[in-house]
């Protein structure tokens, strides 16, 4: 199994490394992830809960179909407008295939609505008439849901009752109940099972080849950068 882990700063001679020689460098290590954020689903939005307040009852949730982990540290959370969130913890936030993964405003099951988060976010509010959930990371790859009006109902979260995330394909739960009463399966299975997506991983020499072409690249400017000026009279 391969792990997608983006590190915090990678630096060459003193320079910060671009983002794509710094993912190159990633997928070159034994480490590397085949999976990218766009692989996965937003599987379930609870916007608008009855049992709690929004501010405290917000959640949604992520699940993984693919057959590798995936690590969410580094990666922004944010909508169309001016909501946005960098997911940081000091340790890796993974989900790993076939599981589910939970971000919730509250951390507190006694204050939430009695669910569980996997990680609680700041900065970002989701909407009980219009909205956007954008996942980004630092390539620009991204996970997208944007819903509108008659999307969300009180007390119910909307579940994913298909592989593509259109609106259309989202309904509300009815038929489980978690914590104080609300409607919804948050971090658990619900109406729909998804099937594992395999995710074919880069070739090695492809990956190599780009990489050592963008590395001569990179070198060849900063030599002609730091060269010094013939100054004429």
């Amino acid at each position: 199994m391969k792990i997608f882990k983006y590190p915090a700063t990678l630096y060459l001679k003193n320079k910060l490394a671009t983002p794509l020689i710094i993912n190159l460098a990633i997928l070159l290590s034994p480490n590397c992830y085949a999976a990218l954020i766009s692989d996965l689903y937003i599987s379930e939005v609870m916007a608008n809960p009855d049992a709690v307040s929004d501010s405290k009852g917000e959640w949604f949730e992520i699940y993984n179909p693919t057959e590798d982990a995936f690590d969410f540290n580094n990666i922004t959370l944010s909508d169309a407008g001016s909501n946005t969130h960098l997911i940081s913890d000091t340790s890796p936030l993974l989900i790993n295939p076939g599981e589910y993964f939970v971000f919730g405003k509250n951390g507190n099951e006694f204050e939430n609505g009695g669910y569980t988060a996997n990680y609680v976010y700041s900065n970002f509010v989701l909407s009980n008439t219009e909205d956007e959930i954008i996942l980004t990371d630092l390539l620009g790859n991204s996970l997208l849901l944007e819903y509108t009006s008659g999307f969300t109902d009180s007390g119910k979260s909307t579940e994913l009752l298909a592989t593509d995330m259109s609106p259309i394909n989202y309904a509300f739960t009815t038929a489980f109940n978690y914590g104080d009463g609300d409607f919804g399966t948050p971090g658990s299975e619900g109406t729909y099972t998804f099937n594992t997506i395999p995710v074919s991983e880069p070739s090695s020499l492809w990956l190599i080849s780009i990489a050592s072409l963008l590395l001569l690249i990179q070198l060849r400017q900063r030599k002609s950068v730091e060269e010094p000026q013939l100054q004429f009279p």
